[in-house]
């Protein structure tokens, strides 16, 4: 009986010693593979279809069974991106599964870098950055690990989009330049790369930047052919739009082939063009663009897939442990293995009853953590885009306001929920100060939405130099058009001028402002966004010098503490009619008076407010 235990101990340590292996480079391709190898990857990046299908399945045919299985393995990643990205998403995802099959099955980690890579890429072309974040992140070290000759140009290019996405734009040329570094990436990357650099320029409004960019991609493009890599036409729009070309830009944007770049983009330039109509037509296509990629049946098997992808990686962690384990082991002489076979032979009964009691526990376990794994993700998703939607809110109101000695203004917005509804603006030419405070009907995302169209209309406006009532009217025009969900926003627009002290307003069903501590008496207009033919009647204050204007939002006077009590308008009044000091510490003042009210109690609104002394 030891003397069969110790034949098999002595063949499973023979298997062990020749199973490890170490992680070697490609070998370089023949002529002809190379040649082929080339020729699909320039036919991807200029995005022939046909062509590059039937390209790619002759690399693959001639590489499945070979020894170049990294080649083969990378043709199937970028088979996997560009089905999702412009043929079928679900054909995209399932071919990338299928990579991560045949790796599983091979127990190939090349494999599972480049299924690792293309779930990633999917992911961020799907709009779910965190996801792709981890997954490119992930891939990094599988390359680092597995794959040292591998360019990590690739993933660096996915964390590029998601920079992009996050608005953070140093990011961005960080790991667009850390791409360009890279001594093994193809053409087709070096130009993407700087398609990250045009368009990180572009949005911190570098313009000479952003041709310098331009440029050298263009240089890169007539030497290698294609369209432009990973973007196509996509940044020619971008030049158009640097240059102030707006008819231009629209003909290049009918071009683009990526429905939901071409409805942004479409979206944009008509809100430049001064087309609020197309604009706002152009923006409901782009939601519709972005429901149809984050369709359920898409994320329902994008979040199988990860969820394999994250098994497997700790399968495969485990196994290495045990590997190291039992390599270490053999090194330490023939002492421990007779041991270990003494053992095996007294306790090899009970240790099997007790693995299978284990691998039971084990099972009940796996499946425990793969439902608590899956519910956890579904709420971190949920909590991060929220907190992302929060961050981009608040960066789209002002936190710095006019540093002058004849005007004095301060504007503060506290979210009773993740997002808010509520919104303030302004904008200084030379004397002319306009500003506004507005609150939109409902909560949540609806409202947040529906605040950035407003703000963004708004500023859009005020670079006319409008009265306040023409504001008021086109804002109103633009927004019930096609407003099948029935919501508005009602809004206090102001316009003063600084040397004359002399204030034209617009106030659109919102609560009326306060000055030198009493309410001010003025027309009732209706809410912005219902009726769409209204007039809007502008009033007017002849001189604001040595006054104090104070508006704010209904979640000021209707907060209530926990016996459902109002703050109501008299103690605002009250507390108004004092000195407070300058604008920012009134503002501040009444938040606080109005945060004490309210004690523990759930917030029940937003809290909005202005103030401006001249």
């Amino acid at each position: 009986m030891i003397l069969k235990i110790a034949k098999t101990v002595c063949l499973i340590v023979l298997l062990l010693t020749m199973g490890w292996s170490v992680v070697r480079a490609e070998e370089p391709l023949p002529l002809r593979l190379q040649e082929l190898s080339d020729e699909t990857y320039r036919l991807y990046s200029a995005r022939e279809t046909d062509d590059f299908f039937e390209a790619v399945k002759m690399l693959k045919s001639a590489t499945e069974y070979s020894k170049y299985q990294e080649t083969y393995y990378r043709a199937c990643s970028y088979e996997a991106i560009y089905m999702f990205e412009y043929v079928d998403r679900k054909k995209g995802v399932q071919l990338a599964y299928d990579i991560y099959h045949r790796a599983k099955s091979n127990n190939s980690n090349i494999g599972m870098y480049f299924a690792t890579f293309s779930l990633g890429t999917i992911r961020e072309q799907s709009g779910n950055m965190g996801l792709a974040e981890k997954s490119f992140l992930q891939a990094l070290k599988l390359k680092e690990k597995y794959l040292p000759e591998e360019s990590a140009a690739p993933c660096y290019l996915g964390l590029c989009e998601v920079a992009l996405h996050r608005n953070d734009y140093e990011k961005v040329k960080e790991y667009a330049h850390r791409a360009l570094n890279e001594p093994t990436i193809i053409p087709m990357n070096q130009i993407t790369a700087w398609s990250y650099k045009c368009l990180a320029r572009y949005n911190q409004h570098d313009s000479l930047g952003f041709e310098e960019a331009y440029k050298e991609r263009a240089k890169l493009i007539e030497e290698n052919g294609g369209q432009g890599g990973l973007f196509g036409e996509l940044i020619n729009v971008y030049q158009a739009k640097n240059r102030k070309l707006w008819k231009l830009a629209l003909q290049r944007a009918e071009k683009l082939i990526h429905q939901q770049n071409k409805c942004a983009q479409m979206a944009s330039i008509y809100e430049h063009m001064g087309d609020y109509r197309q604009a706002l037509y152009w923006q409901k296509r782009t939601r519709t663009v972005i429901d149809s990629i984050q369709s359920s049946e898409a994320r329902s098997q994008m979040n199988e897939f990860d969820t394999e992808l994250s098994i497997t990686y700790a399968e495969n962690e485990t196994k290495e442990q045990e590997l190291a384990k039992e390599q270490t082991m053999l090194l330490a002489g023939g002492a421990i293995a007779l041991l270990v076979i003494i053992f095996l032979v007294v306790y090899g009964y009970r240790c099997n009853r007790h693995t299978k009691r284990m691998k039971f526990i084990n099972n009940k376990l796996r499946q425990a953590y793969v439902q608590l794994e899956e519910t956890t993700k579904a709420k971190e998703r949920v909590e991060s885009e929220l907190r992302i939607a929060r961050q981009i809110q608040q960066q789209m109101l002002p936190r710095v306001f006019p540093r002058r000695e004849d005007v004095d203004m301060y504007a503060m917005m506290t979210p009773a929920k993740e997002v808010g509804g509520d919104l303030y603006a302004y904008a200084l030419f030379d004397d002319q100060l306009y500003f506004c405070v507005g609150d939109v009907s409902g909560k949540g995302v609806p409202a947040a939405l529906f605040m950035a169209e407003v703000t963004r209309m708004f500023r859009t406006l005020v670079d006319g130099r409008l009265l306040p009532n023409a504001i008021a009217t086109r804002l109103n025009h633009a927004l019930s058009e096609d407003n099948d969900q029935g919501m508005f926003v009602t809004m206090f627009i102001g316009l003063i001028n600084i040397k004359s002290g002399h204030m034209a307003f617009c106030n659109a069903g919102h609560n009326p402002p306060l000055l030198d501590g009493e309410f001010m008496q003025m027309e009732p207009n209706a809410p912005i966004g219902l009726w769409p033919e209204l007039d809007y009647m502008g009033e007017e204050v002849d001189d604001m010098h040595g006054k104090t204007l104070f508006v704010y939002t209904d979640g000021i006077n209707e907060a209530e503490n926990n016996e459902r009590e109002q703050f109501g308008d008299d103690r605002l009044r009250a507390l108004l009619r004092q000195n407070l000091g300058d604008a920012r510490q009134t503002s501040e003042a009444i938040h606080k008076a109005v945060a004490d009210f309210v004690g523990d109690a759930e917030p029940s609104d937003d809290l909005t407010k202005m103030c401006i002394k001249l």
